[in-house]
């Protein structure tokens, strides 16, 4: 009969080994979900600076459209010149669609059909307002879950002058998403059968110790064993989502007219 210290040092070494080869095999691994954890924090100092400040932005523009509503109806024209300006200084002086905006909220002063007027301003904020928050939702979600960068909608557009315009997807842009999600599914791919060719045997030896009734195990066994069950899971589990995701994109993609 094996000598009860000797049992134990026997199952020492056993859990050691394969302790061993579980480490060698998670080095992928751990540079993925240092990887991950470098791109969690620059989105959340994104999320953090950035979106909340567009968020403010979105919330200014609302309150000029309700100051210009105002002062039409009004027809203080003085009180329309000072939010035609700030809104000139909140808007993008290069974007064709942001000086027709502009060009739309100066002729409130002049044109005798207000009313008609006022509604093109206020179409406008609406396309230039609706354009951000699809931007803001884009970059709100995993990068692996973003798809292309919405495009903005004239005004022409949404006058119904070039209804097509708005579906036409650019072939060079549908050619670099889809190469993209491509790589996205092939490195999750990559990363999933590494993880389980590389594991399977040593968590199929210590799923074997463990539940040998006949071996003692000491509680820091058992504490590593699920610690690394844990980690590895985590790991697994993310690059599963990150390969759906792409597969998902790509498919949207390639399926698109």
């Amino acid at each position: 009969m094996v000598p009860r210290k000797l049992a134990h040092k026997s199952l020492g070494l056993r859990i050691m080994d394969t302790t061993i080869n579980l480490l060698s095999s998670t080095v992928m691994a751990a540079l993925v979900a240092a990887l991950v954890s470098l791109r969690t924090n620059e989105r959340k100092i994104n999320i953090e600076n950035v979106t909340q400040e567009r968020a403010k932005w979105r919330g200014a523009i609302r309150a000029l459209a309700d100051g210009l509503v105002k002062a039409t109806r009004e027809g203080d024209n003085q009180a329309i010149e000072y939010f035609c300006t700030q809104l000139s200084l909140n808007v993008n002086p290069f974007d064709n669609e942001d000086k027709g905006l502009i060009q739309a909220v100066k002729q409130l002063t002049t044109t005798e059909n207000k009313d008609y007027q006022l509604s093109e301003v206020i179409d406008r904020i609406s396309l230039l307002l609706k354009h951000d928050w699809e931007r803001a939702k884009r970059e709100s979600r995993p990068w692996f879950f973003r798809g292309e960068t919405p495009r903005r909608i004239t005004y022409s557009e949404f006058l119904g002058n070039n209804t097509q315009a708005q579906t036409k997807t650019c072939p060079q842009r549908k050619w670099i998403s889809l190469l993209g999600n491509f790589a996205g599914l092939t490195l999750s791919a990559g990363i999933i059968f590494f993880l389980a060719a590389g594991l399977t045997e040593p968590f199929k030896s210590l799923v074997s110790i463990f539940n040998d009734s006949n071996i003692t195990k000491p509680f820091s066994a058992w504490v590593q064993f699920l610690l690394w069950s844990a980690i590895c899971g985590s790991i697994w589990s993310g690059a599963y989502l990150w390969f759906k995701g792409s597969e998902k994109k790509f498919l949207e993609t390639w399926l698109a007219k």
